[in-house]
């Protein structure tokens, strides 16, 4: 699935909205994204979930201006966006791509467990890639740079980029081994919260 469907779909789950409503929110969130579509991209993707019946279509009748089409997920879109959300979670090469935050965001309200999923793979993926990460070296023999290069300089260089991605590799990883725990934490005590109701229901009964 195409990453304007994710959004679309995962904004869509939890509120009706019109294309001027999704462009606004897209454009104000799309940090968290790393996307930023343009309306007719939107609208064409409205569209396309019409078409695949999707989404339904009501007309908003705002006084202060002109009507708008509000788009509602039908039971087929629902399907389509748990589909998604449940679907297997591919860590990317780069560890702070927005990938994972969009799934996180938008796939993880289905519930704890759906999260607790993605979180578990990307935190494994991202565990081995740290253990793994080497410094990059800077070439040992220049040869015939056509720039003039420096070798200590460029040494010192490579030394101060190469610390700043492994620091913000270390820094994510600490963050996903604390969201992990915090997560775990928060699924075994509604664990135990519905059980405890479950039983005082059957007494009840």
């Amino acid at each position: 699935m195409k990453k304007l469907e994710c959004i679309i779909l995962g904004r869509l789950a939890t509120n009706p909205m019109s294309g001027y409503d999704l462009y606004k929110w897209m454009a104000k969130e799309a940090p968290y994204f790393g996307y930023s579509p343009k309306p007719p991209q939107i609208y064409r993707q409205l569209n396309d979930f019409h078409t695949k019946g999707w989404v339904e279509v009501t007309v908003d009748q705002r006084g202060s201006g002109p009507d708008a089409k509000v788009y509602t997920l039908t039971s087929a879109g629902v399907a389509a966006f748990v589909g998604w959300a449940m679907s297997e979670h591919t860590p990317t090469i780069r560890p702070l791509e927005a990938d994972f935050q969009m799934r996180m965001l938008l796939g993880g309200v289905v519930s704890p467990q759906a999260a607790m999923d993605v979180l578990d793979t990307e935190l494994k993926y991202r565990r081995r890639q740290q253990a793994e990460s080497r410094p990059y070296e800077a070439p040992a023999d220049l040869g015939e740079a056509a720039v003039p290069v420096d070798a200590d300089w460029q040494a010192e260089l490579v030394r101060m980029v190469g610390e700043r991605s492994f620091l913000l590799g270390q820094s994510n990883l600490s963050w996903l081994e604390m969201a992990h725990a915090r997560l775990a934490a928060y699924i075994e005590d509604h664990s135990n919260t519905d059980e405890q109701k479950s039983g005082e229901d059957e007494k009840c009964g």
